[in-house]
């Protein structure tokens, strides 16, 4: 098959997890069922669910406009994902008007994830709970204690004034670290993983729900909520 991503013609790829491949499109790591180059000597690589990506979405992060599947950075150089703050140099929604980017793996996150270690489900949010205050009051992810730019989405519990980054911080399961790599590293990457992973799983509910077929998603209204509790 070909892809307009790249110039050169895929075909079906089995990626086990021992091979360590990153995938071309959502720059994570790639198992399962892929898609490779002919070329032998080129090594571009696609997630399935990569492959399938809607050309264009409108997302409720962003509802003044649509945004168009790119599959390279918009500018000269990596853009910053307006979602979870990271670099990226692959494919991403923009916002041509407003510069703004999302990766794909964070485009399709689920609205709502559950932690072992907190009592209430976490609501994801498009910027911090204290964005726009003006007494100079950050917020803080209360899984790594990171202080956040007040721009970034949010996993939040309203009730308990508490909230985790988008990916690495959202869960809180054990992992068995890979051998090869340092502990921390390994759990950071398997927790991302696992975020990605329920991503494209709802995007492919998503798809079976409104039966969709390269067409502009919807992703619902916006949440309806007039203030947040903020730390003090």
């Amino acid at each position: 098959m070909r892809h307009p991503s790249h110039n050169h013609p895929l075909r079906v790829f089995k990626a086990q997890e021992e091979d360590e491949i990153i995938c071309s499109g959502c720059e994570l790591e790639l198992t399962g069922q892929a898609f490779k180059c002919t070329k032998s000597d080129c090594d571009y690589f696609l997630h399935k669910s990569c492959i399938d990506l809607p050309r264009e979405i409108n997302h409720k992060s962003h509802p003044d406009h649509p945004l168009t599947l790119l599959h390279s950075s918009p500018y000269d150089q990596a853009y910053t994902c307006d979602a979870c703050g990271q670099y990226g140099s692959a494919f991403t929604y923009h916002c041509s008007e407003c510069q703004y980017d999302v990766h794909v793996g964070c485009a399709f996150i689920p609205e709502t994830v559950e932690r072992e270690d907190h009592e209430h489900a976490l609501t994801l949010i498009y910027n911090t709970p204290c964005k726009g205050r003006e007494d100079g009051v950050t917020f803080m992810c209360d899984a790594c204690e990171e202080t956040m730019s007040e721009n970034l989405w949010v996993y939040y519990c309203k009730e308990c004034d508490y909230g985790t980054h988008v990916h690495s911080c959202a869960v809180y399961e054990k992992h068995e670290p890979k051998k090869e790599r340092g502990g921390e590293e390994a759990i950071l990457e398997a927790l991302r993983m696992e975020s990605l992973n329920n991503a494209r799983q709802e995007l492919q509910n998503m798809r079976i729900r409104n039966k969709i077929n390269n067409s502009v998603i919807h992703f619902g209204d916006e949440p309806e909520r007039r203030y947040y509790w903020v730390r003090k």
